[in-house]
């Protein structure tokens, strides 16, 4: 086993930069996932630690080995690395064994070895009694399990999955997030994991790398990523997002009011506390989480709105409200009496007050 680190690692397609600039330590035996939209960089940075893109500048390096450079490159194969793709790529010719000791015999591992080898990590991924199957006779959830077999068979010093699941069914997908982390405790593997699917971040990770642009917007644990975005970017790509412009209506003692920058009056007010030393902004944005919004009777608020729109989501309702000039999300529990039209009052004792650039001071409550 094994970390990975990046430094400063860059990797330019003619006059687009695909990955930026690029540091990170990954731990010996950490899962991390990164995280971002179609076209941000996570795939090539994978590609770049797996050895099939060389870096235009940065290094990489696997444990004390440097196995990229601008002028360095150690091909994928003596990377000992293990690699699951999205489109599965088993050999539809090939049994569920043909297919896992395939690394093996490239490795020329004896006979008895290998059949034992092969037949624990079949027994591993939960396929023992199919090894005899070729692909067409297995549904997607096993096809992807033989992947992960083969990836492991070989005690790969970390594993390498560029969207495994997204070609699954949502319930297989829940499955199988649970059973890669199962094989995690087990293995204590280093996993790199790329994903543009939210839910699989925030359950397989120790830590989230959200990237956008080719650039690490922020790296964090998955409560860190959700409840402490670095900038309204990661707030609005984690979760739902009510953003309302804000600005400082007082500063005094150590701490500032932030009020929403709506038509209407009563607005929303939040105590913001400041930050040593760093001013706090005259304008900015005031994030809230619809789940952190609670609907009280129009008479119990100061600030009230008018529901336009209920949908029903199972365990919640998604309500949207107009409300002092905007239109607010709120999740409400599934048992709440709330309809299109009534009148209610929007209270929360949460939100962040994101400045100009980005940065972000935490409030303290809602007036």
């Amino acid at each position: 086993m094994a970390g990975i680190t990046l430094r400063r690692v860059t990797k330019q397609f003619g006059d687009v930069k695909a990955v930026d600039g690029v540091s990170l330590d990954i731990a010996d035996g950490e899962i991390v996932c990164f995280l971002g939209p179609s076209g941000c960089g996570k795939t090539t940075t994978l590609r770049l630690i797996a050895g099939f893109e060389r870096p235009t500048a940065g290094e990489v390096w696997i444990g004390n080995k440097l196995v990229s450079a601008a002028k360095e490159l150690v091909p994928p194969e003596r990377r000992n690395l293990g690699m699951v793709f999205q489109n599965y790529a088993v050999w539809p010719h090939m049994t569920v064994f043909d297919n896992v000791a395939y690394p093996l015999r490239l490795r020329k591992v004896p006979g008895a070895q290998l059949r034992t080898k092969v037949m624990e990590t079949i027994a591993l991924v939960g396929l023992a009694g199919l090894e005899k199957r070729y692909p067409e006779q297995l549904s997607g959830g096993q096809q992807q399990r033989v992947a992960l077999a083969r990836a492991l068979v070989v005690e790969p010093d970390a594993l390498l999955l560029d969207e495994p699941l997204s070609n699954l069914d949502a319930k297989l997908r829940e499955k199988m997030r649970f059973e890669i982390m199962d094989l995690h405790r087990r293995l204590r593997m280093t996993l790199v994991y790329v994903t543009h699917d939210q839910a699989e971040a925030m359950v397989l990770s120790d830590r989230v790398v959200i990237m956008n642009q080719g650039k690490v917007v922020q790296v964090g644990s998955p409560w860190e990523i959700y409840r402490e975005p670095a900038d309204p970017f990661v707030a609005d790509f984690i979760g739902l997002a009510n953003f309302v412009p804000a600005v400082l209506v007082e500063e005094a003692g150590g701490e500032g009011v932030a009020e929403a920058d709506t038509p209407r009056r009563p607005r929303f007010r939040c105590v913001v506390p400041s930050r040593p030393g760093r001013a706090l902004p005259a304008n900015g944005i005031l994030f809230v989480r619809p789940e952190e919004v609670e609907l009280l009777p129009a008479g119990e608020a100061e600030v009230t709105g008018t529901v336009t729109r209920v949908t029903f989501l199972g365990a919640r309702l998604d309500v949207r409200v107009e409300a002092d000039g905007a239109e607010w999300r709120v999740e409400a529990p599934a048992g709440a009496r709330v309809r299109e039209g009534d009148r209610v009052g929007l209270v929360t004792e949460r939100a962040i007050f994101f400045d100009a650039k980005g940065e972000i001071d935490e409030t303290e409550g809602v007036a």
